[in-house]
């Protein structure tokens, strides 16, 4: 995700990996496209933040960062800067884990269940349903 703009409705995709170093003072991402960062969470306001930092920072930095509400999925905003642009929301974005447990398989879908944003679309969708039948009736 860069600081171009981009139309309402396109997606980008990329993946992070979060690891701690071996003295487990800090914490690093590593992005897929090659660049590196750092991740935090704050226990008490489950707060979650992973930065996307650039060569010597001079084509800016992000934070892509929102709060832990389901162990499995995350989901936010990127905010993000660069020398020639100020700090702006940039986009939102949506993750899934899909680590290991405990150093064994991958996380099986049916055990991480559906995405809490399509579960919510369904409840709109539902809700829709019930107006529309109350207004007939």
């Amino acid at each position: 995700m860069d600081d171009t703009p981009k139309s309402p409705t396109s997606i980008d995709t990329t993946w992070v990996r979060l690891m701690t170093t071996e003295d487990g003072q800090t914490n690093k991402a590593v992005w897929g496209d090659g660049s590196k960062g750092k991740w935090m969470i704050d226990v008490p306001s489950q707060f979650f933040s992973i930065s996307k930092e650039t060569f010597g920072g001079w084509f800016g930095k992000q934070i892509w960062a929102g709060t832990i509400e389901d162990f499995y999925f995350l989901e936010g905003t990127v905010r993000g800067w660069s020398p020639l642009s100020p700090a702006s929301v940039i986009g939102q974005w949506q993750a899934i884990r899909l680590g290991n447990m405990d150093g064994g398989d991958r996380v099986s879908a049916e055990e991480r269940g559906e995405a809490p944003w399509f579960m919510e679309d369904d409840e709109e969708g539902e809700s829709e349903a019930l107006a529309t039948t109350d207004e007939e009736a």
